[in-house]
């Protein structure tokens, strides 16, 4: 193989010169002098160690952990260690991009102030022990006081005759509350205060498509779409949902 010089050899990795010359003054390439002008000149097995070098300092180790692997001709369990660190990454941003598709698609789903359909799976839902309950909201300092640190977000279960009771999601056997599969009108709202979402529930069950004024008394879901409100810097968007 033809030797390359600094130059090519910065071009072919797209790398300064500088960088070549950092890399051989840490003794991390030791490649041979050309006898006549004493400049570098890069054999083949260089070629391969800057290709090493290049790869660990991209994964993220540093020039000394690379000098160490070196000196104890321990390359393949760096790979293996990056092997692991990459694929812990790469799980990070793919639950990273999990959020972020849930968030844009939940913009284009749930259109504020409108009654639109969206389709369940049934649900269950669990009381919450009153203990923790404060007016119709989670005390969360109590919560911690029970030791009840993992609460999801809560859902409010209410009907025309009884006012809000505070859930969490549930499985069937232990759950107070089942909302079965089907089809569910759904409406989106920006809230301020308590007088918001009063005020929504009112014109969500005057509704024409709700018509539940002239059937029985019929239990609805109210719950802040987390999702929703993210896209916002000030804003808390809540759900109301029922079944038809």
């Amino acid at each position: 193989m033809k030797q390359l010089t600094a130059g090519e050899m910065a071009k072919l990795f797209n790398i300064s010169k500088y960088k070549i010359r950092h890399y051989i003054d840490k003794g991390i390439l030791e490649p041979k002098r050309n006898k006549e002008n004493k400049y570098y000149v890069f054999e083949e097995s260089d070629i391969y160690r800057l290709y090493q070098v290049s790869t660990l300092r991209e994964i993220g180790f540093s020039i000394k952990e690379i000098q160490e692997s070196l000196a104890l001709d321990n390359i393949k369990s760096m790979f293996e260690e990056a092997e692991v660190k990459v694929q812990r990454e790469i799980n990070k941003l793919l639950a990273t991009q999990k959020i972020i598709n849930k968030i844009v698609d939940s913009q284009r789903k749930y259109e504020l102030n409108k009654v639109i359909f969206v389709e369940r799976e049934e649900r269950c839902f669990k009381k919450l022990m009153e203990q923790i309950i404060e007016g119709d909201s989670i005390d969360y300092s109590k919560a911690i006081e029970q030791e009840l640190v993992h609460l999801d977000e809560p859902y409010f279960i209410l009907s025309e005759k009884q006012s809000a009771i505070v859930c969490l999601k549930s499985t069937k056997e232990c759950s107070d509350y089942v909302f079965p599969a089907g089809t569910y009108a759904c409406k989106s709202f920006v809230v301020e205060n308590k007088i918001d979402i009063e005020n929504q529930i009112s014109d969500f069950l005057s509704d024409s498509i709700i018509n539940v004024r002239d059937s029985e008394i019929k239990e609805f879901i109210i719950y802040e779409n987390i999702y929703c409100s993210l896209a916002y810097n000030d804003k808390m968007v809540y759900s109301i949902e029922m079944k038809l």
